[in-house]
């Protein structure tokens, strides 16, 4: 094993943190103006979208023989995402459980996302968004 060097740190040449919140992209486009973390702010992509695809994987049995499954992933993905993001953190199991029980969703049925639901999520920029408003009244 190798001896480490003996520097003797300087501290006068390191940066002073300030200790701001970074600012947050809308995510519309790379035109937009940043906005500040305590506005309340949803956008995709985040980099906890991957993760909240990992959760979900676990629960696609529930859709995965619907001709719409890959739309189906993408509305849960951004309400998991939603409801983690209304608390200020990352998504957990315990918020794709609750997106799976407010939709209503059960092995044989799709609950809340009937054709009409899925045709407007499918129209929307961010997939199911107006199905936020289910988890704003819980």
């Amino acid at each position: 094993m190798t001896q480490q060097p003996n520097i003797i740190p300087d501290t006068q040449g390191l940066k002073q943190e300030i200790n701001m919140p970074v600012p947050r992209s809308l995510g519309a486009d790379n035109t937009s103006e940043l906005v500040s973390p305590s506005d309340e702010v949803f956008s995709i992509p985040s980099p906890d979208s991957g993760y909240a695809l990992k959760l979900i994987k676990q629960f696609q049995h529930l859709w995965i023989k619907h001709y719409k499954r890959k739309l189906i992933s993408k509305v849960i993905t951004n309400m998991v995402i939603y409801q983690a993001s209304v608390s200020g953190r990352a998504p957990t199991k315990s918020d794709v459980i609750k997106v799976i029980e407010t939709l209503e969703i059960s092995e044989n049925d799709l609950g809340k996302l009937d054709k009409d639901t899925l045709n407007i999520c499918s129209s929307e920029k961010i997939h199911g968004l107006h199905l936020a408003e289910l988890f704003n009244s819980n």
